[in-house]
C-alpha cells in the first residue's frame, strides 16, 4: 500500500456516467461534517450505450405470468423502460437487486414483488428468494451486456431457467491526457460505483499515467477492493459497504477526516 495514505484529500472525483452523479453529490453535501470541505468534480469513466431492442422484445413476447423478471440496477430499469414502458409488460412478477433499483421500478409504475432483505447485491436478492419455488421457472435477468453471473448460477442450481436480457452496454470513457487524470495521486479520491469503472481507470493508469495507481479509491464492497488490487492500485481503498449515495458519502468523509487529522498530527 502507498505511503500516501496520510496525504490530505484535495479532490473527490465522482465517476458515474454523465448526468448520474446528482444523488451522490447531494449526499456528500448533506453528510459533510462541520468545518470539513473537499472539492468535487465529475469525471465519467463509463459511457452507456443502448443495445438493439430485439432481445428484449423477444423476451417480452415469450414472457409468461409464472416467470420472474429481475432488474439488476436502476440503469437496467431506465434502459428497458425506454424500449417499452414497464406498465405495458406482461404480468410476470418482478424482483430488484438493491433498494435503488426497487425505487426505480416503483417510479416506473412497476413496483417490485421481491426486494433484498439484507445486502444490496445479488446475494441479498438470493436470500430474499430462498423460499420462492424456482424449479421450472423462467427468470429473465435484465442487465447490461456484461455483469456478474452469480444470480443466474444460483437460480439454475435450484432448477430455474435463467435468461440474460441485455439492454445496454458500457464502454470506457476518459483520456489519459485529461487534467484530472494527470494530477491524480494519493490526495485524489475516486468514488467507484461499477466494477468496469475500476478496469477503465486502470487502463488510464497503464497509458503512461502510473501515478493513478497511488490514488485513493472508495468502492462499494470487498469484491471491488480485491479487483482494484488485482489491477495494481496501491493507495488506500475504502469500502463503503453498499452502493447507496449515503453509504458512499460516509466513506468519503471518513477518508477526508482521517487524512485531515493525520496531516495535523504531522505538523
Amino acid at each position: 500500500m502507498s505511503d500516501g495514505n496520510a496525504a490530505p484529500v484535495d479532490r473527490v472525483v465522482l465517476t458515474r456516467p454523465e448526468g448520474a452523479n446528482d444523488a451522490l453529490r447531494a449526499a456528500l453535501l448533506a453528510a459533510r461534517p462541520p468545518g470539513m470541505s473537499a472539492a468535487f468534480c465529475d469525471y465519467s469513466l463509463l459511457r452507456i450505450l443502448p443495445l438493439d431492442p430485439g432481445e428484449l422484445l423477444a423476451a417480452l413476447a415469450a414472457m409468461q405470468a409464472s416467470d420472474l423478471v429481475v432488474f439488476v440496477s436502476p440503469r437496467a430499469v431506465s434502459m428497458a423502460g425506454a424500449i417499452r414502458p414497464l406498465h405495458e409488460w406482461p404480468g410476470a412478477r418482478v424482483a430488484a437487486v438493491g433498494e435503488a433499483t426497487g425505487r426505480a421500478l416503483a417510479e416506473a409504475g412497476r413496483p417490485a414483488d421481491f426486494l433484498p432483505d439484507g445486502s444490496e447485491d445479488s446475494e441479498g436478492l438470493l436470500e430474499r428468494l430462498a423460499q420462492v419455488e424456482m424449479r421450472g421457472r423462467t427468470v429473465w435477468i435484465v442487465r447490461g451486456e456484461t455483469g456478474r453471473g452469480l444470480l443466474a448460477e444460483r437460480l439454475a442450481e435450484r432448477g430455474a431457467r435463467p435468461v440474460f436480457v441485455p439492454v445496454y452496454r458500457r464502454e470506457c470513457a476518459g483520456c489519459s491526457d485529461d487534467a484530472v487524470v494527470r494530477r491524480s495521486g494519493p490526495g485524489t479520491v475516486w468514488v467507484m460505483t461499477a466494477p468496469q469503472a475500476i478496469e477503465c481507470l486502470a487502463a488510464l493508469a497503464h497509458a503512461n499515467r502510473a501515478g493513478l495507481l497511488d490514488s485513493t479509491l472508495v468502492v462499494i464492497n470487498e469484491r471491488a477492493r480485491d479487483r482494484a488490487r488485482e489491477f495494481g492500485f496501491k493507495g488506500e481503498i475504502a469500502v463503503a459497504g453498499g452502493p447507496s449515495p449515503e453509504m458512499l458519502a460516509r466513506a468519503v468523509w471518513d477518508v477526508v477526516g482521517r487524512r485531515a487529522t493525520a496531516g495535523r498530527g504531522l505538523q
